[in-house]
């Protein structure tokens, strides 16, 4: 009985052993066989990644890179296993996952993380689905480069339906045409807050420098467009948004008629040609933007750059954004003394163009010549107000920059009013100084005196009940 059941015993482990061990697997190693590889919905033809050759991004970040696939007539394959594999440079950059399974648009997600600064040779991502293949290169920066350029897609104007939205696109630039990579954009809706939804108000850029905002029409905006003003840094732009019933080739049609009327006709700066400024003082420019029959283009981006002599002087802001009188003002710093070859800056708005010469001198001039407009008289209305502008000139005819001049009223003290007893010259070599009529001058007319260190120059003041003629002049 003893030796049956010692037989028995064995029998049941030589099963468990062996017929087991045959015909059957543990729970988690049927779970792993059972693991799903992804079934493609067709067969693949094209694959492609975004960014697409390179991508750039800073130390110490993620990036990732989107890897889409596609079937015969551009229809997403779905369900098929992309896999990556870093061929050199794994001491730069990290990979994961190290194969991904394409979602239903054709999709799939890889993360980059960027180890150290990359050198001459980039390191090299390979992505395979079956027989395809594709190849990126990877740049790694130590520290975020400064935005050089900004664009806006669309570039002049987004017209959306009500109830429907649409993106715009930023792309930022660093110098080199370099995407600039986890740079902010601020984002903020100047007119129309009632008529449009921002999905965010400040987006960082992604690896290929872009920023992409989501804007929603909830109200019709009828005659005059919304707007949202985009900030990069020192960079500012605007874009027009317009909110229809319907969008059809009437609406797109009329867009692009209101569009063509709204294009900017001319651009000019002040001082027109030249800007003198002494060394390490600031001096503005002032660019004017108008549209036909003269009227201020507003909300017009002017870039500025200077195009040589950048260690002579420095610019900012990079861009800017004209005013309700068409103006946007930029500030110039003289650093050093110019040379011969005088530093340059251009400034652009749309296809307009202009430039601007500076000369940067050590000493303020002697001044040699000083001119009073208007010349001979001044007339104002009783109550109201006018301009004289002092202008002064060094040798060769340069503006005198920030030269004191004074003034002070010798007669009629009772019957004119002075803004200031002293104004240093802008860069143009002019001092402006308002005069405002308190009192009939009757017979005899009031007197400014105007003292240019040993130069001397007085204007007469009428002040009359009614109004004067052009210019400030009697009739």
């Amino acid at each position: 009985m003893e030796r049956l059941k010692f037989k028995y015993s064995l029998y049941v482990i030589a099963l468990i052993l062996f017929g087991f061990g045959a015909g059957f697997k543990p729970h988690s190693v049927i779970a792993q066989g059972m693991e799903s590889t992804g079934t493609a919905t067709c067969k693949p033809k094209t694959i492609m990644t975004h960014p697409g050759q390179e991508l750039v991004m800073q130390k110490g970040k993620n990036a990732n890179i989107v890897v889409s696939v596609k079937c015969k007539e551009d229809k997403p394959a779905a369900g098929v296993q992309v896999v990556a594999d870093i061929l050199k440079g794994k001491k730069f950059i990290e990979l994961s996952p190290a194969s991904a399974v394409t979602d239903e648009n054709g999709k799939a997600i890889f993360t980059v993380t960027g180890n150290r600064k990359t050198e001459e040779e980039l390191p090299e991502i390979k992505f395979a689905a079956g027989d395809l293949k594709v190849k990126m290169a990877v740049i790694v920066q130590t520290i975020g480069c400064v935005p050089e350029s900004v664009y806006i897609e669309p570039k002049e104007k987004l017209v959306l339906e009500k109830g429907k939205a649409g993106t715009v696109t930023v792309r930022v630039k660093c110098e080199k045409g370099n995407p600039a990579v986890d740079t902010k954009v601020d984002a903020v809706v100047q007119e129309g807050i009632s008529k449009i939804d921002l999905s965010s108000s400040a987006i960082l850029t992604d690896a290929s420098g872009c920023a992409v905002f989501t804007v929603t029409g909830k109200n019709l905006t009828e005659k005059t467009p919304a707007r949202i003003k985009f900030a990069v840094g020192t960079f500012t732009s605007a874009l027009d948004v317009k909110v229809v019933e319907k969008i059809g080739e009437t609406a797109t049609k009329k867009a692009e008629k209101e569009t063509t009327e709204n294009k900017p006709k001319t651009i000019m700066t002040h001082p027109d040609q030249e800007l003198v400024m002494q060394k390490g003082k600031n001096a503005n420019i002032v660019v004017s933007v108008k549209y036909k029959n003269d009227k201020p283009a507003a909300g017009v981006q002017v870039v500025a750059d200077i195009l040589k002599g950048k260690k002579f002087i420095e610019l900012s802001p990079a861009s800017a954004i004209t005013d309700e009188n068409g103006r946007a003002v930029f500030t110039v710093t003289g650093n050093r003394k110019t040379e011969e070859e005088l530093p340059e800056i251009k400034f652009v708005a749309g296809d307009l163009k202009t430039k601007i010469a500076v000369r940067v001198q050590t000493t303020g001039c002697v001044p040699e010549s000083v001119y009073i407009e208007p010349k001979e008289k001044l007339v104002l209305e009783k109550g109201k107000t006018g301009t004289v502008t002092v202008r002064v000139k060094c040798e060769k005819g340069n503006p005198a920059v920030d030269a004191k001049v004074d003034a002070v009223i010798q007669e009629g003290v009772n019957k004119i009013e002075l803004s200031s007893s002293a104004i240093l010259t802008d860069s143009s070599g002019c001092a402006v100084f308002t005069v405002t009529g308190k009192n009939l001058t009757e017979k005899t007319p009031a007197r400014i005196k105007f003292t240019v260190g040993t130069f001397t120059s007085a204007l007469e003041v009428k002040v009359t009940e009614k109004a004067v003629g052009e210019k400030g002049k009697e009739k």
